[in-house]
């Protein structure tokens, strides 16, 4: 089977979740990434495959033993729900358009993660300590 270009696959999941709401794109990991509500639940992943995230154990155990499909890895690490799909549904527009949904309504459903690191009030303290350090 000829290996399609990560443009042409970008284009294909694309069209896949064209009629899904409140989506956006922007790069996660360098990869073209799907995102709804302040979640990732698509990419195109630059071996040349397509995921999807499915926090839904029967349906990503479902995805999965689906011929021809992997849990995404990256590196040595494998990502947790997420599946990459079988390269024949790179010609099966409904496949990807139903884990595409399947996919999308999870990651709808998800609370946005709280972002790693520092608190407000602990940088804002260190803001104010530090000015004051200065000044003196």
């Amino acid at each position: 089977m000829a290996k399609e270009s990560i443009a042409e696959l970008e284009s294909l999941l694309q069209s896949a979740a064209e009629s899904l709401s409140e989506v956006s794109s922007k790069k996660m990991f360098g990869c073209h990434a799907l995102w709804v509500k302040d979640n990732v639940f698509a990419l195109v992943w630059k071996h040349g495959r397509i995921g999807f995230k499915l926090p839904d154990s029967n349906s990503y155990a479902a995805l999965l033993k689906t011929a021809g499909a992997d849990p995404w890895k990256a590196g040595p690490m494998q990502m947790a729900h997420w599946v990459l799909v079988p390269e024949t549904f790179h010609k099966k527009p409904s496949e990807l358009k139903k884990w595409a949904g399947k996919a999308h309504a999870q990651c709808a459903l998800l609370e946005k993660k709280p972002v790693k690191g520092k608190s407000k009030a602990k940088t804002k303290a260190k803001t104010k300590a530090k000015a004051k350090r200065k000044s003196k």
